[in-house]
This record gives C-alpha cells, sequence and structure tokens, in this order.
C-alpha cells in the first residue's frame, strides 16, 4: 500500500530524473579537478601542461623554454599524443610527445622530440617519462 502511495507521489519519472541529475552532479564534481602532466627530458628540461577540461580542447599554456601552442593533442585510452607549435613562428615545431600508459609505473612512457634553441635549430629527441597529478 505505501509503495502504490509513493509511486503516485513520487511518479516514476520524477524518481528517475532525480537519481540522473545527482549521478551528473556527482560525475562533474569528482572529474573538476584539474590533471597536470609532466614530462622531464634531459638533466633539466621539463615540459608541463593542464589538460583540457572539455574533450578535444587544446592546452591552454604549455610550460616550456620558449612559447608554444598546441596544435594537436589526444589524452585517453591509455594514450597521450601533444604536437605544439612556437608561438612566433607556427612553421616551427617545438613540442612533439608520443607515449602510452605503462600500468605497473602508473606513468606515460614514450618518445620526446623538442627544439629549444632561439634562432637557431637546437633539437633533443630521446624517450620521455610523463607522469599525470
Amino acid at each position: 500500500m505505501k509503495r502504490m502511495v509513493l509511486s503516485k507521489v513520487f511518479g516514476t519519472p520524477v524518481v528517475l530524473m532525480a537519481a540522473l541529475a545527482f549521478s551528473v552532479l556527482a560525475g562533474t564534481a569528482a572529474s573538476s579537478k584539474q590533471k597536470t602532466i609532466t614530462c622531464p627530458f634531459l638533466k633539466a628540461g621539463r615540459v608541463t601542461f593542464e589538460v583540457p577540461a572539455k574533450f578535444g580542447s587544446m592546452p591552454a599554456e604549455i610550460d616550456f623554454d620558449y612559447p608554444a601552442k598546441a596544435r594537436q593533442f589526444s589524452f585517453r585510452d591509455g594514450n597521450l599524443s601533444l604536437i605544439a607549435m612556437d608561438e612566433g613562428d607556427p612553421s616551427r615545431v617545438r613540442i612533439v610527445i608520443s607515449a602510452q600508459l605503462n600500468r605497473k609505473r602508473g606513468a606515460y612512457e614514450g618518445q620526446i622530440f623538442v627544439d629549444m634553441g632561439g634562432n637557431q635549430l637546437m633539437q633533443h629527441n630521446g624517450p620521455v617519462r610523463c607522469r599525470v597529478d
């Protein structure tokens, strides 16, 4: 009898809508923490950037020796990919990272290419281990 009264007062669609709204809010709150990716290279070099909140967006700022702007970015399915160009000369590649998640180490391991030169090319290509904080 109580069940019938409650279903008349709180009809099934209302209960389902409330449950859906709660799950969306809980998911948003859980994913609102910003993730930062840090990729050290050589002895003192480092590339750091934040994962965009919106799927398909580019990192807004990249912490690197020279101003660089992301042109391609993907961070899903255990893969990390970033291509960033020089802000002053968009034809000049500054950063390329391609790494895959190593579940045992909890880090993304792969290759990095960086151009750390000013007016001259000063390129480095080698292994990289990126961490997500």
